[in-house]
């Protein structure tokens, strides 16, 4: 008997949406769920110890070899996203040279800040990872994600702020794409059928959670310093989807970064099922 497929879930607020169906109500048990930040996932998925699930832009454009990009999903934004934040002391046009602290959590996020700060300001920050929640004495700037962005926003301690999915949107007019869903190609040419099992169980958990925004957020509300209307109205500023503009959103930041010599390569998007 097959054991159970390794699925990966970022452990954050805004992929609610897609896990809290069959999380919560469906009663499906084919698989077991590992929990993380998306730079864990990453790593986890890299190594094999993960099957399939939420990885960051950024992994796949680094392996995209050893993946299938799981159709019709992603995290990503048309425009502001809300929690993909740079805040900074000095005006971004003044932080050359200057030491910025990028999330450790999310390789996307990292990348991106690169792109945008050469691309929209022309400067060349010193990079530091590192965790948003430390001390922020030792730097001029700082990129949060997730759930560590909106305590930074609600925080209000520096005094400028970029919401990177709406410099992006400035920048090239698409959608940004944070994240996707992939599997494993070893997975993929073992387990096909299980790969399409968890693949139709995804969208259709991500299609219950879009018609119950409202009731998440009442849910979530619990949990977050942010009210059920602040959370719904964080919702609204996500998308789930992996359609046309997102591929062509998804390929522009690759070549950017092929560009920046982030990237060996410039991937190719491939998709499970062809």
């Amino acid at each position: 008997m097959m054991a159970k497929a390794r699925l990966g879930r970022i452990a954050y607020l805004n992929v609610l949406p897609i896990y809290f169906a069959m999380e919560n109500i469906f009663g499906e048990n084919g698989f077991h769920l590992v929990r993380g930040t998306p730079a864990e996932l990453n790593g986890l998925m890299r190594r094999g110890e993960v099957d399939l699930g939420s990885i960051s832009a950024m992994e796949y454009g680094r392996a995209w070899r050893d993946y299938l990009l799981l159709p019709d999903l992603s995290i990503s934004s048309r425009g502001a996203v809300g929690s993909v934040l740079l805040f900074s002391r000095v005006p971004f046009s003044r932080l050359d040279g200057r030491p910025v602290r990028v999330s450790a959590a999310s390789a996307s996020g990292a990348a991106l800040v690169k792109v945008l700060l050469t691309e929209l300001f022309g400067v060349q920050p010193c990079y530091r990872s590192g965790q948003a929640s430390a001390p922020l004495e030792d730097c001029a700037a700082v990129l949060a994600i997730g759930d560590e962005a909106l305590r930074l926003k609600a925080a209000g301690t520096m005094p400028f702020e970029l919401d990177l999915g709406e410099a992006w949107q400035e920048l090239t007019g698409l959608p940004f794409v944070f994240g996707v869903w992939a599997v494993r190609r070893d997975f993929a040419g073992i387990e096909p059928a299980a790969t399409a099992a968890l693949h139709r169980l995804l969208l259709r958990s991500r299609d219950w959670g879009l018609t119950s925004l409202a009731e998440l957020s009442r849910i979530a509300g619990a949990s977050f310093n942010m009210t059920p209307a602040q959370i719904l109205a964080y919702f609204h500023q996500l998308n789930y989807f992996l359609d046309a503009d997102h591929q062509e959103g998804l390929a522009t930041f690759f070549h950017y970064l092929y560009n920046l010599g982030e990237l060996a390569e410039e991937p190719g998007l491939e998709y499970f099922g062809g």
